[in-house]
């Protein structure tokens, strides 16, 4: 269709390859052992949730969305991670805050609302990639993939929101 150039289109082609290696990894112990103890921690003690992306990681978001209320039996809000006009922060709810595959000026800005959504009281649990470590003073837990395309991080991030939402399910029976 030439809507992208050659070298481009190579480069998605080449982490397309990657892509059951990289969701291996992240359905590996490490990460299930991560994922399994922050949904113990906080998501019995949590009454309200949300998920947000920015970009493509949005799409990510609405499908996790869709996997924690099938699997929670909750009602649960998504939004934009800079938007946050479908979230009340009052509420002081358990964010699930997906960033891997973000640009670097995207995760600069995504760590401000981070840091915004703790003042509120809430409880943001940050999806990033694992080269990315700004996130840790401001999230209540980041939960790390590898680093990937910005394509190939929007699945990454849906294996991620499923392994939540089952841990998470599990955790509040």
């Amino acid at each position: 269709m030439g809507v992208l150039a050659e070298e481009e289109l190579y480069r998605e082609l080449e982490e397309l390859s990657r892509l059951p290696a990289l969701m291996r990894n992240v359905l590996g112990e490490e990460t299930q052992t991560r994922v399994r103890e922050l949904a113990r921690k906080y998501a019995p003690s949590q009454r309200d949730w949300a998920v947000v992306g920015s970009g493509v990681t949005r799409a990510a978001a609405d499908e996790i969305r869709i996997k924690l209320a099938e699997l929670c039996y909750k009602s649960i809000a998504t939004d934009q991670i800079e938007d946050k006009k479908h979230i009340d922060l009052s509420s002081e709810p358990l964010t699930l805050v997906l960033t891997a595959g973000l640009s670097q000026v995207a995760l600069r800005d995504a760590v401000k609302e981070v840091a915004i959504f703790r003042s509120h009281k809430s409880v943001p649990i940050v999806v990033c990639s694992e080269d990315f470590e700004a996130f840790g003073p401001y999230a209540a837990g980041v939960i790390s993939v590898p680093k990937a395309s910005q394509c190939a991080s929007v699945l990454l991030n849906v294996v991620v929101g499923h392994l939540w939402g089952y841990f998470c399910a599990l955790a509040i029976d």
